[in-house]
């Protein structure tokens, strides 16, 4: 557990007075030559940063090899860079350049006017109207995963939960993104995620590198990656056929696309708005690594802090059987929509454990940030979690406690600094999936309290904090025990 902030820092300056250079300001001593390279365990880069921001202050400095680089933990000047972008500030390009060399080029890794083309695709494609039309795939998929998981229930066995979670995420992600109904929590043996979960730690370890080693030699971890990446560009691109397809074979379809994909394919033959084949693979490959990991993260997170407190579960359970009614699950997005405590925990789990604990950025011309002036390309590390996780933004930080986010519940002592909770961003990049991302979890978590009773598996330790591009569960096991249904005691009566 880190230890509180130390709350005594001044606000950052923000005048256009005086300004400070990068090399003024306090940071982590470094070694000749690598710098602050060998203070850095990539698997836990997330928490070495925010120790320094507890120690240095809100702007800090690194160095990694040659290249300085500016820390912000001051969640006001974190508004401030996102609500910048795309204009002056853009994804790092180291991170930018290890994304389009695995082929994952969408509108996460794009930027200016491309993104914005993109972008408006993508909205249209995640929003409310257009994942109520998708509710009943989703509650087809949700309704696969409680069988499997009542199976494992009465058969007792032990489940690695975010690998589980993984089987949803890209069920629902290949059929609201393709049309296409890939049933992972049905089958056994190679499966797409065991290739997909070679990625971002690929992603991570070529964005940290002092050079890129991998275009002139590949290391094993290399070839294993590009032979992952070759079965993912494989299914994808036989899914993109498919819809080209369906569109072709449908006047209907091309004029009112039902996904994803066939709106970019529909939008091809539109010179304004239309996508090159290579944008739609880009696209398709981001929609489904960015649907994965993320939403199966925030449900395992949510799951592993519930164990230690009894008392939420109860409550979970109470409420869940209040909404539902006689339903196994939520039927509609209407009963979703109902599950309000769900939805603080899931507020409350992502403050404290973020799934995407910090953003890699640089700014296209000279910048200001605070009072620093920050040269173009410099790389700058925005700590969007850390705020969440201090004591000066919210009070008793390290306690789970969902009922902080319920207004009719908030003690004074629960107090909190809303701006300083950005679990999905902010600005004009805001993610586009934080609906469909808080569907999923209504989903998942509904259908386990209706059923199940969660339990740490027997002589298991609780999970580790492991950073691979996301903030992961390491070793999350638990079992489901089969729950009573709803006004029926054990005794059945």
């Amino acid at each position: 557990m880190r230890p509180t902030a130390d709350t005594s820092f001044p606000a950052p300056p923000r005048s256009a007075g005086a300004t400070r250079r990068l090399a003024d300001l306090p940071g982590p001593p470094g070694r000749w030559i690598v710098g602050n390279l060998l203070d850095v365990d990539v698997g836990q880069l997330h928490r070495i940063l925010y120790r320094w921001a507890d120690r240095y202050g809100p702007l800090y400095r690194i160095r990694l090899m040659q290249h300085p680089m500016l820390v912000v933990a001051d969640p006001v000047l974190i508004h401030d860079i996102l609500r910048q972008r795309p204009e002056s500030f853009m994804r790092q390009r180291s991170l930018r350049s290890a994304m389009l060399e695995v082929g994952v080029d969408g509108v996460f890794n794009a930027e200016g006017r491309d993104w914005r083309r993109q972008r408006a695709l993508a909205m249209h494609a995640l929003n409310t109207r257009h994942l109520r039309g998708f509710f009943p795939r989703l509650e087809a998929v949700t309704g696969r995963l409680q069988r499997r998981w009542q199976r494992a229930a009465d058969e007792g066995t032990v489940l690695d939960i975010q690998r589980e979670l993984m089987r949803f995420t890209v069920d629902v992600t290949t059929g609201l993104a393709f049309g296409h109904d890939l049933n992972t929590i049905e089958q056994d043996g190679d499966l797409i995620q065991t290739h997909m979960e070679k990625l971002f730690p690929a992603l991570l370890r070529r964005t940290m590198a002092p050079y890129p080693y991998w275009r002139w030699f590949r290391l094993p971890a290399d070839r294993a990656l590009d032979r992952a990446m070759a079965e993912v560009r494989r299914l994808v691109t036989s899914m993109i056929e498919d819809c080209r397809r369906r569109v072709a074979a449908d006047p209907v379809r091309r004029a009112h696309p039902t996904n994803f994909i066939e709106a970019m394919l529909a939008a091809q033959d539109d010179e304004a708005r239309g996508f090159s084949d290579a944008e739609i693979f880009g696209n398709a490959i981001t929609m489904l690594v960015a649907g994965e990991d993320t939403t199966a993260n925030a449900i395992s997170w949510m799951l592993h802090l519930m164990i230690d407190r009894p008392e939420v579960q109860t409550r979970l359970q109470a409420e869940v059987d209040a909404v539902l009614g006689h339903a196994d699950r939520p039927l509609d997005h209407a009963a979703a929509d109902g599950l309000d405590y769900i939805e603080a925990m899931a507020h409350e789990a992502l403050r404290i454990k973020p799934v995407a604990p910090f953003l890699s950025l640089e700014p296209l011309v000279d910048a200001q940030i605070g009072d620093v002036h920050v040269p173009a390309g410099t790389g700058v590390l925005a700590l969007n979690g850390y705020p969440g996780t201090t004591g000066a933004h919210f009070a008793r930080p390290d306690d789970f406690r969902p009922e902080r986010w319920m207004a009719a519940e908030r003690a004074p002592a629960d107090a909190h600094e809303t701006r300083a909770f950005m679990p999905f961003g902010a600005g004009p990049r805001y993610c586009p999936g934080r609906h469909l991302a808080m569907l999923e979890i209504k989903m998942v978590m509904a259908m386990i309290a209706r059923h199940f009773d969660v339990r740490r598996a027997p002589g298991t330790a609780p999970a580790e904090e492991l950073f691979a591009f996301t903030l992961m569960p390491k070793d999350l096991f638990v079992q489901l025990v089969p729950r009573a249904p709803a006004g029926v005691t054990a005794a059945g009566g």
